[in-house]
């Protein structure tokens, strides 16, 4: 027997077929035009089968199968879901998320990490690296996202290591010495976290702290990259100043997160050969575009949404972002796309527009759309999982009714999302 329905149905039926549950169980997307973010083309129609969860095979379009699932796309366009690289799944977004997150018992904050991984599965988000929660919420947190099936997965860091009273040092991640430093990626690996993230300057959230100095022991940099690679983990570091960036590049991180190349002077002094090093290094840059231009807005009208008083050059640094994209571009540095979702109004559902920022700033619409697909996946080590719409992969897809490569606004209107075969609700 086949069921049959069609795409273009607003919203999708929650009827509709939810893909293969058993193993002998198929689901065919019919008449799909299959976009490769990685050759920047897209297919004639055609019919992508999967089978328990995962992609098995991709053939020219023909004749509706005797059996099974079947999900007519007439058409529209089937695209690899989208991964965000930063969010802050323990912070809801909303007009004051410190405060909230400061006023919620632990119960409060794990519901609102599992509706934000929700919110971004809905809008096409696909993956998400979270990259800051308490030390004490992981295992939790991660629980709980293991006990929902309608959820982006996530790639956890846990708490960030920092300077004693660096920046989000209320996570639990202070380091003092080396014995704190083994102490704390042994504690977080054995809850789960996959990465470390190092906070190697201050940031907007903490007062005392300064974006625009390199605040981390570069011994105990070094070494904690030494042992997060120990563990089998990547290391990420948010980097304001340009002087933490190369202190970072030297210690050999992953990614760089936001890289604003602040010098001394507060201001942002972009920095060819700091980033061709980067480049040449290998490590990948998350600009999180998005978050500042939300946060730089408010800022402007009177909301006190940031409270750092050595931050005194914040809507200038916000506003940087944006143009250090083109910059990143020039230099041939890995950008991999971010929000940095949980900030006041950043919400978890803002990839899609991020990625319509980089090509304001000067990427082609495939650079964008692989920043968050195909270079996500490689940064993530996910790349024999997902980013691709290729046998083998998880069926983590999403549907458009335009070409992401000609439109990338078409994201930001999925005509639908399936999570590991399973249709979500739209």
């Amino acid at each position: 027997m086949t069921t049959t329905v069609d795409v273009t149905d607003r919203p999708l039926p929650f009827s509709a077929p939810r893909a293969a549950r058993r193993g002998d169980e198929v689901t065919v997307l019919l008449n799909a035009r299959v976009v490769d973010p990685g050759t920047g083309t897209s297919s004639s129609p055609s019919d992508v089968w999967l089978q328990a969860g995962q992609i098995s095979r991709v053939t020219p379009a023909g004749r509706v199968p005797g059996a099974g699932n079947v999900l007519d796309l007439k058409g529209n366009f089937v695209v690899p879901g989208m991964m965000d690289a930063h969010v802050h799944l323990a912070f809801d977004g909303g007009d004051d998320p410190k405060a909230t997150h400061q006023s919620s018992s632990d119960e409060e904050i794990i519901a609102q990490v599992v509706s934000n991984a929700r919110i971004a599965l809905r809008a096409g988000i696909t993956t998400v690296r979270d990259c800051g929660t308490p030390k004490r919420l992981l295992a939790p947190m991660r629980a709980a996202l293991g006990m929902a099936s309608d959820v982006a997965t996530v790639v956890h860091c846990g708490a960030p290591l920092c300077r004693v009273g660096g920046h989000a040092h209320d996570m639990g991640g202070e380091v003092r010495t080396r014995h704190d430093v083994h102490t704390l990626i042994a504690e977080q690996h054995a809850a789960g976290a996959t990465w470390i993230k190092l906070m190697a300057s201050g940031g907007g959230f903490t007062p005392g702290t300064s974006p625009s100095v390199f605040e981390f022991d570069p011994v105990l940099l070094r070494e904690a990259v030494v042992i997060a690679g120990s563990y089998g983990m990547k290391t990420a570091a948010h980097a304001h100043a340009s002087s933490s960036m190369a202190a970072c590049i030297d210690a050999g991180v992953h990614t760089l997160e936001h890289a604003s190349m602040l010098g001394p002077d507060e201001r942002c002094s972009p920095d060819p050969g700091l980033l061709r090093r980067a480049a040449d290094a290998g490590i990948h840059i998350v600009p999180t575009v998005i978050a500042a231009d939300i946060v730089s807005r408010q800022l402007q009208e009177g909301r006190q949404v940031l409270a750092n008083p050595l931050d005194r050059n914040v809507v200038a640094r916000l506003e940087s972002r944006f143009t250090n994209v083109t910059e990143f571009l020039h230099s041939g540095v890995s950008i991999v796309a971010g929000t940095d979702a949980g900030p006041a109004h950043v919400t978890f559902d803002l990839l899609a527009r991020e990625l319509e920022r980089y090509v304001a700033a000067g990427l082609t619409a495939q650079h964008a759309l692989k920043s968050a697909t195909t270079e996500a996946a490689s940064m993530l080590g996910l790349e024999s999982q997902v980013g691709r719409v290729r046998p083998g992969l998880w069926a983590d897809l999403i549907f458009t009714s335009a070409d992401p490569l000609q439109d990338i606004t078409t994201l930001q209107t999925p005509l639908g999302v399936l999570k590991r075969g399973l249709l979500i609700a739209h």
